[in-house]
């Protein structure tokens, strides 16, 4: 029987919602062509795993490593691209990851704990019919840069939020980023497989509770109570 966590935080796209992961990606690749910035594709994609979540500045700082004065026009190209409707087009809620959080707060709390715009999350949540009264501890609307994921700001003021310890909470996260974060709160990294990482690479970040999806995880929680 699994030990039941008094807190279920989660993190958002890859995990609740398919196609957003892809979305930002896309979004970082038009702003690299918009100055005419070429990266190998796989030099592209583990530099924006590397700077996942911690905000778009931040990220096409990392992207730009070679060309900085560059940065704040990509910026401008990244904004427009994330509130342009096609956005928002192949962002498909996650299967039954709707009936997974129902599960999940019939037991235990649960909050998201993610690197998106607040706003950006809230409007999905909204499109895919989840009640959106539900706590959202967003790290790209904190100020401090410093803070921002994969720092564990967010996750220690959700377990502040929910007078909870590290050893009562899990994170689930589909992300390399994901499983950093919570182990600088000090809390167990759950990954699901519907996002960014497979079996294979969960396994080699050491993280041992790997499920196929939010669902999955959600019906082995209830079995266990």
């Amino acid at each position: 029987m699994w030990k039941i966590p008094k807190l279920v935080l989660l993190d958002f796209d890859g995990v609740v919602v398919k196609g957003s992961n892809e979305a930002y990606f896309d979004c970082y690749h038009k702003a690299l062509e918009s100055v005419d910035a070429k990266l190998a594709p796989e030099i592209e994609h583990e530099r924006i795993l590397e700077g996942w979540g911690s905000g778009h500045v931040e990220q096409l700082t990392i992207l730009l490593r070679e060309r900085q004065e560059l940065v704040n026009q990509a910026g401008k190209t990244w904004v427009a691209c994330v509130d342009e409707p096609k956005f928002w087009e192949n962002i498909e809620l996650v299967p039954n990851a709707d009936k997974a959080i129902h599960l999940i707060e019939q037991k235990m709390s649960v909050a998201i704990v993610s690197g998106s715009r607040k706003d950006h999350i809230e409007k999905l949540l909204s499109r895919f019919g989840i009640d959106g009264e539900r706590m959202i501890f967003s790290s790209y609307d904190v100020a401090d840069p410093s803070l921002r994921k994969p720092n564990p700001y967010t996750l220690r003021l959700a377990l502040e939020r929910f007078n909870c310890s590290s050893s009562e909470a899990i994170y689930v996260g589909d992300m390399p980023n994901d499983i950093v974060m919570a182990r600088a709160a000090g809390i167990e990294p759950v990954v699901v497989l519907t996002g960014e990482l497979d079996e294979k690479r969960a396994k080699e970040f050491g993280v041992s509770r790997i499920e196929q999806d939010l669902y999955s995880l959600a019906k082995k929680y209830v079995k266990s109570t």
